[in-house]
């Protein structure tokens, strides 16, 4: 359960400098639970819209049974292989002509959608299209992924390898002490 009171993020306010404008930022995460945490900090933190695309559905969870504080202009989208593609022009649309702040949870869960023989082709490729229109607005994109390091690669469980892109950030959480520390990487 997410404690309601206030988590403590180390380093937030000086990683936050680097979560500019028409940025991507890749979240690892090696615990679902101190990411959730960690998004809720980025929730608060900002004050400009937030649209929200829950695909692991674990934030939704949360958020609807009032675990977490959701600001006046918070949209929660649960997409799901039915409706994703539908919903994605209404959101080009929102990132390029508003600025907002686009978190799409989890690479993973995007990943566990796409049914057809190369679901990496769509998923890179949705994430280029995202950072491309986010361009236009100042928009802030996030992309939290359960992943971890091996040899120098990050890797998502299935052992797909995350395609790194230039002009992306990378930051690491990991939850010690009930304390959540942020780090680029």
């Amino acid at each position: 359960m997410l404690d309601k009171n206030h988590t403590i993020v180390e380093n937030f306010e000086t990683e936050k400098t680097k979560m500019r404008a028409s940025s991507t930022n890749l979240i690892f995460y090696k615990d679902a639970f101190s990411k959730t945490k960690f998004m809720s900090k980025i929730i608060e933190s900002f004050e400009i819209p937030i649209i929200y695309l829950d695909f692991d559905l674990l934030f939704s969870g949360y958020a609807e049974n009032d675990y977490i504080i959701k600001p006046p202009k918070f949209e929660l989208v649960k997409p799901d292989t039915e409706n994703l593609k539908e919903l994605l022009p209404n959101i080009l649309t929102k990132i390029s002509s508003e600025k907002n702040i686009l978190i799409l949870d989890s690479l993973n869960g995007l990943y566990s959608f796409q049914s057809d023989d190369n679901p990496g082709r769509f998923v890179n490729s949705l994430i280029m299209l995202l950072s491309a229109n986010l361009k236009f607005s100042q928009s802030i994109l996030f992309v939290t992924c359960l992943a971890q390091k091996k040899d120098d690669v990050w890797i998502l469980p299935t052992g797909r390898h995350i395609l790194e892109f230039e002009n992306v950030n990378r930051f690491e959480i990991n939850e010690n002490d009930a304390k959540i520390e942020i780090k680029a990487i």
